[in-house]
Parts: structure tokens; sequence; C-alpha cells
């Protein structure tokens, strides 16, 4: 009886050493399971993790697993007093993918939103939502989590990795290599995108930082842009709160990019003259339109507007050259045959859509009869 009573106490207090207290209804609705073990971590969901000690310390922050097919990534951040756990697997082929693609762009949201990652950020995003519907969190504790959860990533010189003085990260190559501070507001920003809430990507002189729209409980430092106050929010440093920029960041602001899905493309459109017919001279149109993206161009469509001077008559309706949609990353070829009217005229070609404002992207002068 007596070593029954010893090994009550005992149990009991090894028990307040290793656990933190958990209300009963919050255990309830939580996983648990011991930090160090975190093959015990399912998939696609954020684990509490209340076990914080083990005999073999404290578990890292960040593992990846590479694979054949897969890497298998593990995450670990403490948040709102307690660590939380998520483990994903992110397709090699996806990486290689982004790897490949061009990093020379400066408008930050074309990072945040391409298209072929949205299923890997979605689930993400999905696990953030989840997490923060059992624990009772507003989308500002959500946000704050997502954003927390990004500290945790390795911070890696683009210099020193890649050669480059500066190189824009995909939030995938982030997710799985981690990276400076344009990268994690890159992966923040699309995180943020993904839940519905509201955010710019802020770029300062040396420095970048998301912006969270302004919901009425904000303080501080903010940026306008169409009308909108966006809060400040810091990346890289975990001491920070919302509305306040470090003291050792150069304030001088470069842009504010607004995270919206809107494609950008290149062309190359050529003119040979064809000939004439009786309505004057004929042009052929040769080249290619490549979505660079973010995102599908819907019902992407080339315009060409004539424009005469010094000649009875009008000029002839515009023509119209539809594409269709176009996915990122592909590329339409063009070939067709405009008829020009006898004078001289100027021949202006347009990129229009239903998701972006129209480009011009080409135009010659056309002189005599």
């Amino acid at each position: 009886m007596i070593y029954f009573i010893f090994m009550t106490i005992v149990i009991a207090t090894v028990s307040v050493v290793l656990f933190t207290y958990i209300p009963r209804d919050e255990a309830l609705k939580a996983i648990q399971y011991s930090a160090w073990d975190m093959s015990a971590s399912p998939e696609s969901d954020i684990v509490l993790v209340y076990s914080l000690r083990s005999p073999g310390g404290t578990p890292p922050t960040f593992g990846a697993d590479a694979g054949e097919d897969v890497y298998k990534m593990t995450y670990v951040w403490t948040f709102n007093g307690h660590a939380q756990s998520y483990r994903a697997e992110i397709p090699t082929e996806l990486l290689e993918y982004y790897r490949a693609k061009p990093h020379d762009y400066t408008e930050y949201q074309r990072y945040a939103l391409s298209d072929y990652d949205r299923e890997v950020i979605r689930s993400f995003a999905d696990a953030f939502k989840e997490n923060g519907r059992r624990n009772k969190y507003t989308d500002d504790q959500i946000a704050m989590n997502i954003i927390t959860f990004v500290y945790t990533l390795p911070y890696t010189s683009d210099l020193e990795t890649t050669g480059f003085v500066e190189y824009p990260r995909y939030p995938i190559e982030t997710l799985v290599e981690g990276g400076d501070c344009e990268d994690r507001a890159i992966l923040i920003s699309a995180l943020l995108y993904e839940l519905g809430i509201e955010n710019i990507i802020i770029q300062l002189e040396d420095h970048a930082a998301v912006g969270l729209k302004d919901n009425g409980k904000y303080t501080g430092k903010y940026y306008n842009y169409n009308g909108t106050r966006y809060y400040y929010a810091e990346v890289s440093e975990t001491s920070t709160s919302v509305g306040v920029i470090p003291p050792n960041i150069n304030q001088t602001l470069v842009a504010l990019y607004p995270v919206t899905p809107t494609p950008y493309f290149s062309s190359k459109i050529n003119q040979y003259s064809a000939g004439r017919n009786a309505d004057g001279l004929l042009y052929s149109l040769s080249g290619t339109i490549k979505n660079q993206g973010p995102g599908e161009g819907k019902n992407v469509t080339i315009r060409v507007v004539t424009t005469m001077s010094g000649l009875n008559g009008t000029a002839p309706p515009d023509k119209l050259i539809l594409i269709g949609d176009l996915p990122e990353d592909y590329i339409a070829d063009i070939e067709s045959r405009i008829s020009v009217p006898n004078g001289n005229s100027l021949v202006e070609i347009y990129l229009e859509g239903d998701n972006f404002d129209p480009i011009p992207i080409s135009g010659f002068y056309v002189t005599g009869r």
C-alpha cells in the first residue's frame, strides 16, 4: 500500500514536470502526442503538442526528408502558448518545376499566386483554418499563427544559396528550402490569400513584409493602397506586433503589391506585307503570346485597331482574334491576316481579356496608297 501511494506521488510529480496544464474542454478537442515522436502526427492536420520535453531534448522546428517522389516535411512552432506541429508531403516534381521558372520578376505577388502549387498551398491553409476553428481563433489569430509558422522556416541568403543578389522564391521553394524576407512575405501572402484574408506585400528599401487589411483592431504603422489601410506585419522577427516596424529596418517604401491573380503576358508579334486586295494593303501577323502567370488568362483576345489620317472615308472596324482561355505558362501561336486601307494608317495591336486590363503588344505604320 505504501509503495502504491509512493508511486502515485512520483507519477503525479513527473506529470507536472512533463506536461503543461490543459483545460478539460480544450484537451478533449485536441490531439495530444509526444513532440519527439513526429510519426504520430497525422497528415493534413495541425497538431497541438503539449509534451515539450523529452530525454532527447527539444524536437527540431524544421525537417525535410527527401524521397524519390516527395519531400516529407515536418514543421514545429509555438503559438499562443502551445507548440504546434504540421506534417506535409511536397512532390519533388513540383519543386523542380518552380526552380526552373523565371525568378527575375519584381512583382512579388506573381510568385504568391502561381497556379500549379494551389493544391499544396490550400492544404496548408485549410489546416490552419481547421486548427483555428478547433481552438476558437479569430481571423487575426489565424493570420498571426501563419506568420509565426513562417518565422520558424530557415532563413537563407539569396547570394549564399543561389549566387544571385535577389532571387525571390515561389512558396513551394520556401516551404522546402527556407528563404529570406521577401520569400517569407510571398509565402505568408499566398496562405492568407487562400483563407480570404486580404493583404498586400510591402517592399521597403532593403526588406519585405506583409500588410494586413484594416479591421478596426490594428494600430501603428500602416500603408494606404486604393483607399484601404494595410497594417505592417513583420516576417523575420518574432518580437514585433502588427503595426510595429523593427528599429533596424530601413522604412523607405519601394512598392506595394496587391495580392490579386492578374496574369502577365509576354509576346512577340511580327507583321509581313502580303500584297493587296480591293480594300487596301494586306498584312500577315505572326508570333506568340505566352501567359507568364499568375493564374489563367480568361477569354484572351487580340484586338487590332487601325487609325487613319488625312484621308476621306472611315477606318476599318477593329479586328478580333480570339485565343480563348490561356493557362499559366502556356503559349498561343498567332497566325492571322488583316487588311489596311490605302493611305496613312497607324495599326495598333492590343491583348485583352476578362481578368486583366488591355495591354499594348505591338504596332506599325502604313504609308502610301
